[in-house]
């Protein structure tokens, strides 16, 4: 184990004191150590900790900070962690469509889970991980209605699909369109 130096043990004893002091660390100064100790003293620190220095379990101990909330999702760089960190903030009783838009969704399973907990997760699925059959999951979501349509890619309204839509809401793509309004006589002004 490596032992701390006098430095790194001067910067953890002023972030005890104060924890917006990390911030104001040169760069040279937080190493792992000292990021460690930042992060658990307040998780807004992650987003100072150098890049040559996050790791995962900085990540995680972030997550047990007092303050930690969904913006944290945003600052890490680990997808594996970043999943950690939904299922803690989903479990605390987040609103999955909030948890969703701070997150970057990277694989199958993670936006098949966004899409099952909330139907308008749809729309944060990248590109490359969109199926028709997620698209279709996202019609048996909680909260789906006829705005789902709209998050399904154009590629992937099949009539398969729309006529789900059609089952689920009653009313058809069709009935949607409107007719143009009727001319009138006369001049226009």
């Amino acid at each position: 184990m490596k032992m701390l130096t006098d430095r790194e043990k001067w910067d953890i004893g002023k972030i005890a004191e104060n924890e917006n002091y990390y911030s104001a660390l040169p760069e040279r100064h937080r190493t792992a150590a000292v990021s460690l100790v930042a992060v658990l003293a307040s998780g807004q620190n992650l987003e100072y900790v150098p890049d040559a220095v996050i790791n995962r379990d900085i990540c995680r101990a972030a997550l047990l900070s007092k303050d930690v909330d969904l913006n944290i999702l945003t600052k890490i760089p680990y997808p594996e962690v970043q999943k950690e960190a939904i299922k803690k903030f989903l479990d605390e009783g987040n609103n999955p469509f909030v948890i969703y838009s701070f997150a970057d969704i990277t694989d199958a399973k993670m936006a098949e889970n966004a899409v099952k907990a909330d139907a308008y997760c749809l729309q944060f699925v990248p590109d490359k991980l969109l199926t028709a059959e997620l698209c279709k999951m996202a019609f048996n979501s909680p909260n789906a209605d006829k705005k789902v349509l709209g998050f399904i890619p154009e590629k992937f309204q099949t009539p398969e699909i729309r006529k789900m839509a059609e089952n689920k809401f009653g009313d058809s793509q069709a009935q949607k369109e409107v007719s143009p309004p009727p001319q009138k006589k006369g001049l226009s002004i």
